[in-house]
């Protein structure tokens, strides 16, 4: 069992706690957790399961040669353009990031690409800042927040030399 998990079964038994202390009714809150399982496992199935066909079709010596340690710098670059590129929520990207890590990505690349993806994702862009923002704020926000990934990735980087706190550490 890892941290995160138990982390989250000890809020759930404390909140649990709380709503009993309190005498609230299980019924809605049974209810809003049949609608989010519903919502949440077949997506998770689908982007576990398209995360699997990524580690099929691209070989790890093509991954750890972008984005792996060998790569030094250049893996920042290729990996905030792959986080641009990547059209989905998080579900799919951090089980895409998962495939990178175990493919032997470095720490520092895969920052750079969920920071990418955090702050440029193409979708987003397209699909409400642009229509809604305009171009003129779009380029603004661009502009002002370009060196983020670069930043992040190469901090990722230099803490990595420093200490093993960070590595990605993916679960078998």
């Amino acid at each position: 069992m890892n941290v995160g998990l138990l982390s989250l079964l000890v809020l759930l038994a404390v909140l649990l706690g709380l709503a009993v202390r309190r005498g609230l009714a299980a019924g809605p809150v049974l209810q809003r957790f049949a609608e989010q399982f519903v919502k949440l496992v077949p997506r998770m199935l689908c982007a576990l399961v398209a995360a699997g066909f990524i580690a099929e079709l691209i070989p790890k010596q093509t991954i750890s040669g972008y984005l792996g340690d060998s790569a030094g710098l250049a893996a920042l670059p290729v990996a905030a353009v792959t986080g641009v590129l990547i059209p989905a929520g998080p579900v799919i990207v951090f089980a895409i990031a998962a495939v990178f890590a175990k493919s032997g990505a470095s720490t520092g690349a895969l920052v750079a690409f969920i920071t990418s993806w955090s702050v440029f994702a193409a979708h987003r862009i397209m699909i409400y800042e642009l229509p809604l923002l305009g171009a003129s704020f779009l380029r603004l926000r661009l502009v002002s927040v370009l060196v983020l990934p670069f930043l992040a990735g190469s901090l990722a980087m230099l803490a990595g030399l420093v200490t093993m706190f960070g590595t990605a550490v993916p679960l078998d």
